[in-house]
Formats: structure tokens, sequence, C-alpha cells
């Protein structure tokens, strides 16, 4: 089957929400390791009208809908990039990520908690080290996810 034709919106949706659970497991883990409380629930939700004070359900709803939507994205493109389907969705999100990433200095200067002090800033090595992996955990289980729903497993 070809790759740019079994894009069926709802595997990549699927795939996504799976690899955002992969990703907050990741975040969890390494917050807990590091003691680096960079968290991207809240950063997401801090973002929005009283988001701070709502942020764990509003983060984690922000989170998965930008989950589906990068999987939905990814079914586009995944048949242009090589190798098997987890190092597909690697190199897809590791991109994604490092595309993004200017954006996380402006978010930095004009973040509300970042700016109170109730989370730490983002654009400085560690944290920069732990979206790394925590878009690793992502890209791999999306693209292991989607290669299964595919049935290329």
């Amino acid at each position: 089957m070809d790759d740019r034709h079994d894009g069926i919106p709802w595997r990549g949706a699927a795939a996504g929400l799976v690899a955002g659970v992969a990703f907050l497991a990741a975040m969890a883990l390494d917050m807990r390791a590091t003691g680096e409380p960079t968290n991207d629930l809240r950063m997401l939700a801090g973002l929005a009208p009283r988001g701070d004070r709502h942020w764990r359900w509003l983060g984690t709803a922000i989170h998965f809908a930008n989950s589906a939507a990068v999987g939905v994205a990814f079914l586009q493109v995944r048949g242009r990039l090589p190798g098997p389907g987890w190092l597909r969705g690697l190199l897809f999100i590791q991109g994604e990520n490092l595309a993004l990433w200017p954006l996380v200095a402006a978010i930095d200067r004009v973040h509300p908690a970042i700016r109170a002090g109730r989370l730490p800033r983002f654009n400085r090595p560690l944290p920069f080290a732990q979206e790394v992996l925590r878009h690793a955990a992502f890209g791999l289980v999306l693209g292991a996810v989607a290669d299964r729903l595919a049935g290329r497993a």
C-alpha cells in the first residue's frame, strides 16, 4: 500500500493520541529525574486566559488536541521519510521540535507563569534536552503505532 494514501485521518489522530501519552510519561520521568519542573501542560494552558488557574485540565486538553493534529500531519509526510515507522516518527517529530524551538524564547518573555516565577524558563540547555527526550518518546511511539494501524507491524 502506498504510504501517501493510507493516511486516513483517524489513524493519524489515534497514533498521535497514543504518542501523546508517551510524551507525558517521558515528561513525568524526566522532571522527577532532573528536578527541573518544565511542565509542558502548564506552559500550554498558561497561554490561555485563566489557563494558569485550570492548567491541568486545559493543558491536557491542548496537549492531546496537538498530539492528534501532529499525528494527522505525520501521515501526510511519512511516505517521504526514510526507514521504518519508528524512525520516520522520530525524524518527523524532532524536525518539528527543532523548527518550533525558536518560539520558546518568545514564550519565555510573555508567558504569565514564567514571568511570575511559577514556571521556569524553557529556553535553557536542560529544558531543551528534556524536550528532545520527550519528543523522542512521542516520535518513536507515533511512528510505531501509525505502522501498526496501517497493518505494517
